[in-house]
């Protein structure tokens, strides 16, 4: 959800290249046809969201980027620290009595 999120957010932007915005289409068309697909594969969370704090943190240093824009970065990125911390922690142990909603973006 949050590489759906974040290849919405960059498509709106004009100052970020076609480059950037070309890999974020392609990570998350890829986890898109992966997830659809129904077909049993491991995929690691902590490779799919590291690929994405690379690109959030390459889409922090885009000059002239607007405020609105990047607060919404901003909370994507967030959003995917909480993330990789669940991973982290459902790896050691799973306790639902631990699980807390993720705080809303946008």
């Amino acid at each position: 959800m949050i590489a759906s999120l974040l290849a919405g957010v960059v498509q709106g932007i004009p100052q970020i290249s076609a480059e950037i915005k070309g890999i974020v289409a392609a990570i998350s068309g890829s986890l898109s046809a992966v997830l659809g697909s129904g077909v049993e594969t491991f995929l690691n969370p902590t490779t799919v969201l590291s690929a994405l704090a690379g690109i959030i943190v390459a889409l922090k240093s885009v000059p002239n980027i607007p405020a609105d824009k990047l607060q919404l970065i901003a909370d994507l990125e967030s959003a995917l620290v909480a993330g990789m911390a669940a991973d982290k922690q459902a790896k050691v142990k799973v306790d639902p009595t631990t699980l807390q909603p993720i705080t809303p973006v946008g």
